[in-house]
């Protein structure tokens, strides 16, 4: 059973670094739309493809979320990726514990 619970804390674990850099890059996207507004690098189409896995499905769903020229769609998805780790990854890493 110890087998199963190690299992399941990993996958927990490769969640959380999932969704923490999902939240990282959807941050850094925002940033550098601020800072810079029209340039495009390597860098940032990186960090943009690597952010748009979850605002472009919510930007299917809620196609204007806006308060004047402020997208709010990131904060949406950011609160969406919190909620999943507080939720799913904890509960995933006390069912790995109840399983040693």
């Amino acid at each position: 059973m110890f087998v199963l619970g190690n299992f399941i804390f990993s996958i927990a674990v490769i969640l959380r670094i999932i969704i923490n850099l999902e939240i990282f890059s959807i941050i850094l996207v925002v940033v550098m739309s601020w800072l810079l507004p029209g340039g495009y690098s390597s860098f940032r189409i990186f960090f943009e493809t690597l952010g748009s896995f979850v605002v472009k499905p919510l930007r299917k769903i809620l196609p204007e979320l806006r308060i004047g020229p402020v997208d709010l769609m990131p904060f949406i998805a950011i609160l969406i990726l919190i909620f999943l780790d507080q939720f799913l990854v904890t509960t995933l890493f006390d069912l790995a514990e109840l399983m040693r």
